[in-house]
């Protein structure tokens, strides 16, 4: 046995299961391979362990045959084109239901179809009810042939798996847009050298508002940031290209408001994972800040009102304390359990008020950053 063998898995289900579209082409070389070797029978077939599939053929009606009688699975064992001049002195099919029975076949040719990743998955092959021989040209061919039927269904295979997969990556593309255009963001994909290559509707509106600019694809940094960002912008850009996430805030358009953004310069990669340029993202963080603003407003009211209570009940605490430990030196009262809570209380809220004054006097003169770049 040679190094190509019969494929039973994938491959053969690979061309037996899908739709050919080069049917034309197929038939007419059967039909071509029947006048070649001027015979009444020839078959395209695909091959596992268990059927022949007959699909391509010429001079028969039959659409499969069990594997255990056909000739052709002396073929598929092999590379080379197998002939058998006379089927009643060869031992292999001499006994085979076609040759002891109608329509009683004598001769049989057949070529192995190879894959590129040498699998034999079928034959091209002829039959006639005459013992026979073929000529040195029919043998090469028919061989010739059998080589174009693989091409043919390889290429037909491939060119379908295109089309899948083209389908699909629109697919995949809508969706992808579709969530890009939905997106509050403003979105930008850059190329290495910065210049505009993608972007959503939510920039090309702030673009528009802010600074009556029409964004397109090709744009220089010039051409789509703020003069006096630029160099900013390209430091980050650059950060970006050598793999760096940068995430800052910033006011864009000051002269406007002063809202707070915050931006974000990624690498873009591709397939195999290299760096083709930066993503551009900016988010109006302005609700956020207000938020957080709030909070911190009203965590100080509530700070307020304990140092109130803390300087109120701070000096009538002291002076029960200072009576009861003069109570506690005349040994009155001693013993009595309320005396004892009272005492722990009154030292757990001078406590309190202890831990809220020095926090106040840690916090003095913390005051947190502001935002003053500017696109």
């Amino acid at each position: 046995m040679s190094d190509s063998i019969l494929n039973t898995g994938n491959t053969v289900n690979r061309f037996l299961h899908r739709k050919i579209d080069r049917e034309d082409e197929l038939q007419q070389i059967v039909e071509l391979a029947a006048n070649i070797c001027n015979v009444p029978i020839a078959m395209i077939t695909f091959m596992d362990d268990q059927t022949q599939h007959i699909k391509f053929k010429a001079g028969t009606d039959h659409s499969e045959i069990s594997f255990t009688d056909t000739f052709c699975k002396y073929t598929v064992i092999q590379k080379e084109l197998l002939i058998i001049p006379d089927t009643l002195v060869d031992e292999r099919v001499k006994n085979n239901p076609s040759v002891v029975q109608n329509p009683h076949l004598r001769f049989y040719a057949g070529s192995p179809l190879t894959t590129h990743d040498d699998y034999n998955i079928g034959t091209l092959c002829v039959y006639d009810i005459q013992p026979k021989t073929l000529t040195t040209i029919e043998q090469k061919m028919l061989h010739r042939l059998a080589r174009q039927v693989t091409r043919l269904l390889e290429f037909d295979a491939s060119l379908q798996l295109l089309k899948e997969q083209y389908e699909f990556s629109r697919v995949e593309e809508i969706k992808l847009r579709s969530f890009f255009e939905s997106s509050g963001c403003c979105h930008l994909l850059l190329d290495t050298q910065l210049r505009v290559l993608s972007f959503n509707n939510a920039m090309v509106n702030l673009l528009r508002s802010n600074y009556q600019l029409t964004i397109a694809e090709g744009m220089e940094v010039d051409d789509y940031i703020e003069t006096g960002f630029v160099e900013e912008f390209i430091r980050n850009c650059k950060r970006a290209l050598k793999g760096e996430n940068v995430n800052i805030e910033a006011i864009i358009n000051p002269s406007k408001g002063n809202n707070p953004w915050q931006l974000i310069f990624e690498p873009a990669f591709d397939s195999m994972g290299a760096i083709t340029g930066v993503t551009y993202s900016a988010t109006d963080i302005t609700q956020m800040v207000r938020d957080e603003k709030t909070v911190l407003e009203q965590g100080e009211s509530l700070r307020q009102i304990d140092r109130i209570l803390s300087a109120d009940l701070h000096h009538p605490l002291e002076v029960i304390k200072g009576a009861m430990f003069k109570m506690k030196q005349q040994g009155y009262p001693d013993g009595i359990i309320e005396f004892e809570l009272l005492e722990k209380a009154c030292n757990e809220l001078l406590n309190k008020g202890s831990l809220i004054i020095l926090s106040d006097e840690r916090n003095i003169g913390h005051v947190p950053s502001s935002l003053n770049s500017s696109i």
